[in-house]
C-alpha cells in the first residue's frame, strides 16, 4: 500500500465549504490526490448549485492544485470485480463510488471520506474525516 491519501467527494466538498477540521488535515498532506470521478462529481455539483458562477471557477481552481489521477484498464478490471462482490453481498453502492473505490484500491490509497458506503468495499482502506 502506498499510504497516500486520496479525497472522496464528501471530504473535498467539506474542504471547499470551509470546514476547519478538514482544511487542517488537507493542508498537512504532501499532495492532494483526487480520483478523476471525484473531479467530475465536484464540477457537476458546482454547475448544479444555486451559485454556479461563484462555485465553478473556485472548484476548477481547487482541482487544478491537486494531483488528478486518470482511470485506465486496471481501474476498470478492479471496478468490475468490486461491483460484482458488492452485488453478491447484496450491498450495492452508487456506481461513482465503485469507480472511486476501484481507483483507490488500484493505487493503494487511503480514501478520506465521510461516506459509509465505502465501508462495504473489500480491500479498500478508508479514513473517515
Amino acid at each position: 500500500m502506498s499510504g497516500e491519501i486520496a479525497l472522496d467527494t464528501s471530504v473535498a466538498i467539506r474542504f471547499l465549504n470551509g470546514n476547519a477540521t478538514v482544511i487542517e488535515r488537507v493542508l498537512t498532506l504532501p499532495e492532494v490526490i483526487l480520483p478523476i470521478i471525484v473531479v467530475g462529481e465536484l464540477l457537476f455539483g458546482a454547475e448544479n448549485s444555486t451559485r454556479p458562477l461563484q462555485n465553478f471557477p473556485r472548484y476548477l481552481e481547487f482541482t487544478s492544485t491537486c494531483a488528478v489521477v486518470q482511470s485506465g484498464r486496471e481501474t476498470a478490471t478492479i471496478y468490475a470485480q468490486t461491483r460484482l462482490e458488492l452485488k453478491r453481498k447484496g450491498r450495492p453502492i452508487p456506481m461513482n463510488d465503485v469507480w472511486i473505490a476501484a481507483q483507490s484500491i488500484e493505487h493503494g490509497w487511503v480514501l478520506a471520506t465521510d461516506d459509509a458506503d465505502f465501508d462495504y468495499v473489500d480491500g479498500l482502506v478508508t479514513d473517515h474525516w
